[in-house]
């Protein structure tokens, strides 16, 4: 009797076999290519990157990782080493816009500039719309002298971010030495481009036209998107000591914080807002470090409103003294009247006093008398100031009269209160 086997019967029961086989060889290769992987991001080392290459040889982060140390080891003979990784980091994965742009580094490193501008083209195809291809592209297409095409791609690097504007602004101001009309129409004359310009054209004492790009930006966006730039702009001015452009600057970057800074006006003269201790404007109270004497505000005791300035003396020597002043905007070539009310309880050999002086050069327009050593009463303070023709603002300032001794010991307590111009 002849017995026969179903080869369809045999097909079947192989089936399964076969499967769990291939799914033995897939799953082999994935936890290998996943350990690769996991080692190729984290490798320190050059061994540990050709691990990484063996295990997982088709992930570009294998190449990658081990033509990064190639190209950091400082090394001369590494760079082409370097240069066939990321090549081959490329080639297993061609859309990957940052590898073109490393292999562009790479090849600009080695000599191969047309190489390295065909790595960037191809960088800024699969990434139109990131602005780091386009500047990167533009500033080796500058390096290589292809100016119009390179100005063109740092113009859209600036337009799609606007971080790039400083140093798009920075560059073209040497090469076109301050000349705006060129600058604006190489790189744009978008509000980025315009933030920018106006601080490097204050530097060059251009300020007309840097207040003229400045109020160009929109008002909502020079106390957020470009506030950097307007602070920039501020502290050029403040050094330069043009406060009325410097008052009108703070006033607009600083729109939310409830600070209200006017023309011949002391601000917080009355002390119902609080004096900070640090970080204060130049147009507010600012009060210098020190333990002597202790400055704070006292509720107990007011002239008018919630509150007074109080001072409190307790030096046996006399030498250590914290500045009180303020400056204030006030109009050229006219006349004020200073007014501080005071309170006071103190021993000393020589006594305090207000002072009034130019902000520029540091004169002395007007000071009151010295305070009386015991007013129980609050105690009225004038003086008439009159601003030179060039007078752009004042320094409001507590001083100590001059002693005559080494030695001038003060103690005791002040109150202030309801300072004012008029």
């Amino acid at each position: 009797m002849t017995k026969s086997i179903s080869l369809d019967s045999l097909g079947l029961r192989l089936i399964p076999i076969i499967i769990a086989i291939l799914m033995i060889i897939a799953g082999y290769f994935a936890v290998n290519w996943t350990f690769g992987n996991m080692i190729a991001s984290h490798a320190d080392s050059k061994e540990l990157a050709e691990m990484a290459i063996q295990m997982a040889p088709n992930d570009p982060q294998a190449y990658y990782s081990l033509a990064y140390l190639d190209e950091k080891s400082f090394v001369p003979e590494d760079l082409p080493l370097a240069l066939a990784n990321y090549e081959k980091a490329v080639s297993v994965s061609p859309n990957d816009y940052r590898l073109w742009i490393s292999l562009g580094k790479i090849r600009e490193q080695t000599g191969d500039q047309k190489g390295a501008i065909a790595a960037l083209r191809k960088a800024t195809e699969l990434a139109p719309n990131y602005s780091q291809v386009h500047w990167l592209l533009g500033n080796q297409l500058l390096r290589q002298g292809n100016d119009e095409e390179a100005y063109s791609e740092i113009r859209k690097a600036v337009e799609g971010n606007p971080t790039y504007a400083n140093p798009a602004v920075n560059m073209t101001w040497q090469v076109f030495e301050g000349d705006v009309a060129v600058i604006s129409r190489k790189i744009g004359d978008s509000v980025a481009i315009k933030a920018a310009l106006a601080p490097f054209l204050a530097k060059q004492k251009r300020f007309d036209e840097a207040l003229n790009f400045w109020n160009s930006i929109p008002a909502e966006e020079k106390s957020t998107t470009y506030k950097s730039n307007g602070e920039a702009l501020l502290a050029v001015f403040t050094e330069a000591k043009s406060f009325r452009q410097v008052l009108e600057l703070q006033k607009q970057l600083n729109t939310a914080n409830g600070e209200n800074f006017n023309v011949g006006t002391i601000y917080n003269g009355d002390f119902e807002k609080n004096v900070k201790p640090s970080g204060a404007s130049i147009f507010d109270w600012q009060v210098s470090e020190g333990q002597q004497p202790q400055i704070s505000l006292d509720g107990s005791q007011k002239h008018s409103g919630e509150r007074s300035f109080i001072i409190l003396f307790n030096s046996n020597t006399g030498q250590e003294n914290r500045s009180v002043q303020q400056t204030v905007v006030v109009e050229s070539g006219k006349s004020y009247k200073f007014e501080a009310f005071y309170r006071s309880d103190l021993k000393a050999t020589s006594g305090l006093k207000w002072e009034i002086v130019d902000a520029a050069d540091g004169k002395v327009l007007a000071s009151t008398d010295e305070i009386s050593m015991n007013a129980a009463n609050w105690t009225a303070l004038n003086v008439d100031v009159t601003t030179s023709p060039t007078t752009q603002a004042v320094i409001v300032r507590l001083v100590r009269v001059p002693c005559k001794q080494n030695i001038c010991p003060i103690s005791g307590k002040v109150w202030f209160d309801d300072l004012s111009l008029k």
